[in-house]
């Protein structure tokens, strides 16, 4: 009887235990997430490279297999040949060699060099005479496909003011002018005119770059007169007291040294080393004016590197090679967005005459001529 009655006892606990689940109230299914349809997002379409992008970037390739570039130079010395340099090399890595000499000497070397066949320089800078001359005997090619000159409304100076040809770039806008040792021309004695140099007390005391050497001379004289404010017999009389040094760098030297009282012509960039140093010299406003000259670039015909020699032309026009060259050299910029570098000494209110390609076509021929030579024989 004891048995049944625990038999019972279970099935009873059994029914309540089934029964508690079924009055449980069922738990809700976990839902599922709720899934977005997803914002379509457009492709970030990359530019397209204009002609000029992309003419660079096949430049630079080409470029960068040569492996440098080789400049014949005049004005490529100390800091602004190793701002040049350093500049050159930071934004592409290509290296460049730089040898300086006068531009006369710089020309004839080319010349040697393509006639036995072993050309090193791919390219020269000088003045446009002495490049005129270059181009004259077919050692150069033109550069006008370089992409940086095909930028508009960029230009102060036109690069192709010297050559429309291409063949010779001006790549800084340098003034010539007389200058005056402060220390031996006192406030109120210096003169206004050419012709005051004619007076005896400059006798001995006024230097020029000599005629045989130099194209400095013809550029400033000659375009004097070409432009009507100096005539020929004038130029005559003054070349007669003058004293010659190698070139116009020679001239800024003398002066700072107190050589001579006043020498003509100084470049902007013969004159900033000194005067930025504190040398007692300074450009003087003439009547007459001075004379503007872009300078020269030139690229060698057979030149060993010729797309590394463009790329750098290219990149000295660019806004960030006229900076760097203009700073370190103390010019004014051919571009309208670089500042003006010179120091106050060397800024002068006289007019400033410039050459263009026909005037340099004949400075060149006067020059093979020699000229002054003969008009300053004593």
């Amino acid at each position: 009887m004891k048995r049944h009655r625990n038999i019972f006892v279970l099935i009873a606990a059994i029914v309540i235990v089934l029964s508690s689940a079924a009055c449980s109230p069922t738990s809700a299914p976990t839902p599922k997430p709720t899934i977005l349809p997803q914002a379509t997002v457009p492709a970030t379409a990359t530019p397209a490279l204009s002609a000029q992008d992309k003419a660079l970037a096949q430049l630079v390739e080409a470029a960068r297999k040569e492996g440098k570039v080789t400049a014949y130079a005049f004005s490529f010395t100390g800091d602004i040949g190793l701002a040049l340099q350093k500049g050159f090399k930071d934004r592409y890595n290509i290296p460049m060699d730089i040898v300086t000499g006068r531009g006369a000497e710089m020309s004839e070397r080319i010349k040697t060099e393509r006639r036995i066949g072993n050309v090193v320089g791919d390219f020269m800078e000088t003045s446009p005479t002495n490049v005129m001359n270059l181009k004259a005997s077919g050692a150069t090619v033109s550069t006008s496909d370089i992409p940086v000159l095909q930028e508009k409304d960029v230009w102060k100076v036109d690069p192709f003011v010297n050559d429309k040809e291409g063949h010779l770039l001006g790549h800084r806008g340098m003034g010539f002018n007389a200058y005056i040792n402060t220390n031996l021309v006192k406030p109120g004695e210096e003169p206004k005119s050419y012709k005051d140099l004619l007076n005896p007390k400059w006798d001995g005391k006024m230097v020029i770059s000599d005629p045989n050497v130099s194209s400095g001379s013809y550029e400033f004289f000659i375009t004097l007169n070409e432009y009507k404010v100096l005539d020929m017999d004038t130029i005559k009389a003054i070349g007669l007291k003058l004293k010659f040094v190698a070139g116009t760098r020679q001239i800024a030297e003398a002066l700072a040294r107190g050589e001579y009282a006043i020498g003509f012509p100084v470049s902007d960039v013969d004159s900033y080393p000194f005067v930025k140093e504190g040398a007692p010299m300074k450009a003087i406003p003439m009547q007459e004016g001075g004379i503007v000259i872009t300078s020269a670039m030139a690229r060698v015909k057979d030149g060993p590197h010729p797309n590394a020699t463009k790329l750098f032309i290219n990149w000295m026009f660019t806004k960030e090679g006229q900076s760097i060259y203009t700073k370190a050299a103390g010019l004014a910029s051919v571009r309208k967005d670089v500042e003006d570098a010179r120091l106050p000494n060397q800024r002068v209110e006289s007019n400033l005459l410039p050459i263009d390609s026909a005037l340099s076509d004949k400075l060149a021929q006067l020059f093979r001529d020699k000229y002054l030579v003969n008009l300053w024989k004593k």
